[in-house]
């Protein structure tokens, strides 16, 4: 990945603080949901999507794209409210759907049910180990299709970034998917920690 200087300004900042806005008003309005979550992360999910992710809301199938996993899948709105912000075709009657039968939003995100949306989430810790694969995934599909490619040119040079939660860092599946990401050197994911030391278990 290129090196590159990130830059925060005021529209930066207003576009976070909307961000929780629309985060506490689709849980309000629902009547349900996680906004905590989407709130406090609104800064880390924002820097990601709008300044280091490669990506194309137009072509979200694109094979150079960046991968995001949300392994703590009930806070969808971290997802969903970034997605509407970049464009990937959601809209504000979406988020304001949360929840609902047949929406774009559901519970959790949902893979091929939402464009945007890498895989689907719910169980704490399943996608953080799944990152995992995706990660190792990339790395052999480079050596397969593109062995030759200098460093930061091929298609498979994408990274695979993660949000984590204290109640994924709790499952078993994460110790082990961890283990196997050290071991073999998985350089190309990138786990954005949530150390917020609140989960139902406390």
């Amino acid at each position: 990945m290129e090196e590159q200087e990130l830059s925060w300004t005021s529209l930066d900042q207003r576009a976070v603080d909307t961000v929780r806005v629309l985060a506490a008003d689709a849980v309000e309005k629902v009547g349900n949901g996680h906004p905590g979550t989407a709130m406090s992360l609104a800064p880390a999910a924002y820097l990601l999507f709008q300044k280091l992710m490669r990506h194309d809301p137009k072509n979200p199938d694109w094979i150079g794209r960046d991968r995001f996993i949300l392994s703590p899948g009930h806070s969808s709105l971290t997802l969903y409210i970034q997605l509407f912000l970049a464009g990937y075709g959601l809209e504000l009657k979406d988020l304001q759907a949360l929840r609902t039968w047949g929406s774009l939003t559901p519970g959790h995100p949902e893979y091929k049910h939402t464009a945007g949306v890498e895989i689907t989430t719910g169980p704490l810790g399943q996608g953080l180990a799944s990152s995992v694969g995706f990660a190792y995934s990339q790395r052999r599909q480079r050596g397969l299709f593109d062995a030759d490619a200098p460093a930061g040119t091929s298609p498979f040079d994408h990274t695979i970034w993660v949000i984590a939660s204290d109640g994924d860092l709790q499952e078993g599946v994460t110790s082990e998917a961890s283990s196997l990401a050290g071991h073999q050197e998985l350089g190309n994911l990138v786990v954005v920690y949530d150390e917020n030391h609140i989960s139902i278990e406390d």
